[in-house]
């Protein structure tokens, strides 16, 4: 006869062992899913997968996005400009940096000397583009076109004279150069072609 014990134990036993069998089934290494590849740490030899490409590459962006928009915020910080009132900012602020942003357009035609003088305040100026940039500098002295006997004054090609009053007006528009020069609201002493070009560099660019 058995004893009811073992009868007992047999039944706990038999009852356990399907729950046992997926656990069995489940620690075969070869049903087990494929672990994740992991990510290689600096240093490991397998630093140039596809796992780490994507992070270079993301890093390298950022820092160049960065560089770029430090630079953009640097450009878009307004320049200082000097604020034009006469006729003198006009020759000697305003005039070399019109000349050097039409360096091509016009250099061939303004390699030369020129004196422009405001007859109103009897000031003289002197515009050279014989150089490779444009230069226009007080006068120092007189100033004259005759390439024989010069003397002691500065040769010019031209010497244009113009009241301030109206070098403000050709340069605001609301004086044509070219009318003017018919007019005698501007005159030339010299060579008359050189004058228009350099009008070309005050009047507005729609006038031109």
């Amino acid at each position: 006869m058995s004893d009811p014990k073992d009868n007992e134990q047999h039944e706990r036993t038999a009852s356990e062992e399907p729950s046992l069998e997926p656990t069995r089934l489940a620690a075969d290494p070869s049903d087990e899913p494929s672990p994740p590849r992991a990510v290689p740490v600096d240093g490991d030899e397998d630093d140039e997968t596809w796992t780490n490409q994507p992070a270079k590459g993301a890093g390298a962006e950022a820092v160049d996005d960065d560089l770029l928009d430090e630079e953009e915020e640097h450009d878009a910080q307004p320049v200082t400009r000097k604020v034009i009132q006469n006729g003198r900012d006009v020759l000697c602020e305003e005039l070399p940096s019109r000349a050097a942003r039409a360096k091509l357009r016009l250099k061939p035609h303004l390699t030369c000397m020129l004196g422009l003088e405001l007859s109103s305040s009897g000031e003289r100026f002197v515009f050279d583009w014989k150089g490779d940039e444009p230069k226009v500098a007080p006068a120092n002295g007189a100033l004259t076109v005759n390439a024989e006997n010069p003397g002691e004054a500065t040769l010019v090609d031209s010497i244009i004279s113009i009241t301030e009053q109206n070098l403000m007006a050709v340069r605001s528009g609301d004086l044509n150069p070219q009318v003017a020069m018919l007019a005698d609201k501007i005159k030339v002493k010299g060579k008359i072609g050189p004058a228009v070009y350099l009008f070309n560099l005050i009047a507005p660019r729609f006038q031109q």
